[in-house]
């Protein structure tokens, strides 16, 4: 998408005319962005305006995209509209490929760590156990623990896997209700470490979103309507909400948010201060820019905590299991000598 809007806007800004800077972009693309680009093309062709032929996609081109491209095009800027959605995408995934990189490793990490310690518990341990169990000698009891734990895996793995495919499938049926997914972001917000990551998240996509409109000419209120409809984080939508009525009534945002779960007062004073101003769209601008480095670094510290922790965790696992293991062993042995 971020490919798609800097190649319009700069055959836009060559003196292409609109039809024919899509067909020339129709021709160069493939797979199912090509045919969302033909009938693109297509619409307008036949007297749509660009903002109007997207409506038709919006699983490609979502509000924020439709109303900039629709105020630029009547302004008669939709290259520079365009060139500054271009780089609102290009921003938009470079912090999700950042979010990604840091729970990368820790969820490879989680998974191979789950798999070895099922690997022994089934494989390993019982074979042992039945060594073990044959010299007649009694278990202790980090043994008998294990031997426990074992055997349940290996007898009821069909009712546990059971188990997890109804957890997993009650969390997913969750998500899908409103109540529930509002609980699932509130909690998300109440996590320590993470929580920190994702109110920076949020707080860096409402600045980037609310510059771009602004800067592409969007009315404030329309703005925060569009950045409200658009956000997948109920508490986020929530908030805006109380943010929408407090300038329609006149009042300051300031203390309508008093207490916010996602903003800061630091985000309300700079908005408050810069609607009053008129600076608002460079004061966005410049929150955009210091909650993306906030963002970066946050994610650093998330990922610098949580490897250590998991790393211990399973080390306490398996130090377990070995420690369970050669217990009887030391004591068959101290027995002899």
């Amino acid at each position: 998408m971020a490919g798609f809007a800097r190649q319009l806007s700069l055959l836009l800004r060559a003196g292409v005319s609109l039809v024919e800077a899509l067909d020339v972009l129709v021709r160069q693309e493939a797979g199912r962005l090509g045919v969302v680009l033909r009938d693109v093309r297509e619409r307008v062709a036949g007297g749509a305006s660009l903002a109007e032929a997207l409506e038709g996609h919006g699983s490609w081109f979502d509000g924020v995209f439709r109303s900039a491209v629709g105020v630029g095009q009547l302004s008669g800027q939709m290259d520079a509209a365009l060139g500054e959605l271009a780089e609102y995408v290009r921003e938009r995934q470079v912090l999700r490929n950042r979010l990604f990189s840091a729970l990368a490793y820790p969820a490879v990490l989680v998974v191979v760590a789950t798999g070895v310690v099922l690997f022994l518990m089934t494989q390993v341990v019982p074979q042992l156990m039945l060594v073990l169990e044959a010299s007649g000698r009694p278990l202790p009891a980090a043994t008998r623990l294990l031997k426990g734990s074992s055997d349940v895996l290996v007898s009821q793995w069909p009712v546990l896997a059971a188990a997890g495919l109804v957890l997993v499938s009650g969390v997913a049926g969750l998500r899908r209700w409103r109540r529930g997914l509002r609980w699932c972001h509130q909690a998300q917000l109440r996590a320590p470490l993470f929580g920190v990551l994702v109110r920076k998240r949020l707080v860096a996509q409402f600045a980037q979103v609310m510059s771009l409109l602004l800067r592409s000419g969007v009315p404030f209120l329309e703005a925060l309507r569009l950045v409200r409809v658009q956000s997948r984080h109920l508490v986020l939508a929530s908030e805006l909400g109380r943010m929408e009525e407090a300038v329609e009534r006149g009042s300051d945002i300031a203390p309508t948010l008093a207490g916010s779960r996602v903003f800061p007062p630091l985000v309300m004073h700079v908005v408050n201060v810069g609607q009053k101003t008129g600076e608002l769209t460079a004061m966005l601008g410049q929150l955009d820019e210091g909650y993306r480095t906030e963002v970066r670094l946050a994610v650093e510290k998330f990922s610098a905590a949580l490897e250590p922790l998991l790393i211990v965790v399973m080390s306490v696992v398996i130090g377990f299991i070995v420690f369970a293991t050669m217990m009887p062993i030391l004591e068959a042995t101290r027995a002899i000598h």
